[in-house]
């Protein structure tokens, strides 16, 4: 089976993974990288082509899909250029700063029959994917509530907030498992460190069937954590992310009547059911592999433009992006 051949648009601190993950994904082949700092494109290996500007790789006859891993601000641009240029597309979260942009890309790769792709990697987890099996199933019973934090020190970007730039994982990951709509969205963002730009952002999200939501994002945090807690009315799970941490846990509990009257506590009891701890296997690698299937096929990927338009909305909802490249 021919490769498909890939241009990488920026080799920054992400872009350097994704060189990484497409030089060995099976059935992919990175043809030429594009970036504009003259030292960063010294450092790509030799048998890479390598140009300065986007016009440079668009125009090139041997590269059948574009990868984007640029900031936020040019995240549209770039697509925009790359599905008119007839090629198959991978965004770096999120797929743009407006809803009226994403949508405008998603109706763009489908009248040119052409893959539109974003990097929401936690959904290729396969421990996340059992996650929504066992809610699916009703292991949990009805939905109550889900509880996603994504905390750290460092990486704090110029280029974006933390909303957008954390953001967009999470809300992958909430509609991704619960499937319900959202009926409102409140943001609180914080800034410390930067002017204008926030290090710490809280959302309440109230969704379909009286589920609520949420999320608890920082860059300023002594503890590292990318975990989701859903909650339902005979089970409960918990996922965690960190790639050298990555663990699901189902505990399932039963509420009891209390013992006497008068009692002011309700009793329960509770036994962890079920654990499976995460493996070798790397999820950026296992999306990128998504992102080559869904090329072949045509068969969308859980996070496709057209799903993942969805979570540009409610960015756009909680709170719009002020920021520039």
């Amino acid at each position: 089976m021919t490769a498909i051949r890939v241009g990488i648009i920026g080799a920054g601190y992400w872009g350097t993974k994704l060189l990484r993950v497409f030089g060995s994904v099976p059935g992919a082949r990175v043809q030429v990288v594009c970036e504009r700092d003259a030292q960063r494109r010294a450092t790509i290996a030799d048998g890479i082509a390598r140009v300065a500007t986007a016009e440079a790789l668009l125009e090139r006859a041997d590269v059948d899909v574009v990868v984007v891993a640029t900031p936020p601000s040019t995240h549209y641009s770039l697509a925009d250029a790359a599905l008119a240029a007839g090629k198959h597309c991978w965004v770096e979260k999120p797929l743009a700063l407006t809803a009226a942009d994403a949508r405008d890309l998603v109706e763009q790769a489908r009248r040119r029959g052409l893959t539109l792709f974003v990097d929401e990697t936690f959904l290729y987890d396969p421990l996340l994917q059992r996650a929504r099996e066992w809610i699916r199933a009703g292991r949990l019973g009805r939905l109550f509530h889900v509880s996603l934090e994504r905390l750290g020190m460092g990486r704090i970007r110029r280029d974006s907030d933390v909303w957008w730039n954390s953001g967009p994982h999470d809300l992958a990951i909430l509609l991704y498992l619960v499937e319900r709509a959202v009926e409102t969205i409140r943001v609180d963002r914080f800034h410390y460190v930067q002017e204008r730009l926030a290090d710490v952002a809280t959302a309440t999200i109230t969704l379909d069937d009286g589920i609520s939501a949420h999320l608890y994002l920082s860059w300023l945090s002594p503890v590292k954590a990318a975990s989701v807690v859903v909650v339902g009315s005979e089970g409960m799970l918990h996922y965690e992310g960190r790639f050298d941490q990555r663990a699901v846990r189902l505990t399932s509990y039963a509420l009891g009547e209390a013992a006497a009257s008068g009692d002011n506590v309700v009793p329960i009891t509770a036994r962890e059911t079920e654990t499976i701890v995460g493996g070798a296997e790397e999820p950026l690698v296992l999306a990128a592999a998504a992102f080559v299937q869904s090329v072949r096929t045509g068969i969308p990927a859980p996070s496709a433009g057209e799903y993942s338009q969805l979570v540009v909305s409610l960015l756009e909802a909680g709170a719009p992006a002020r920021f520039e490249e």
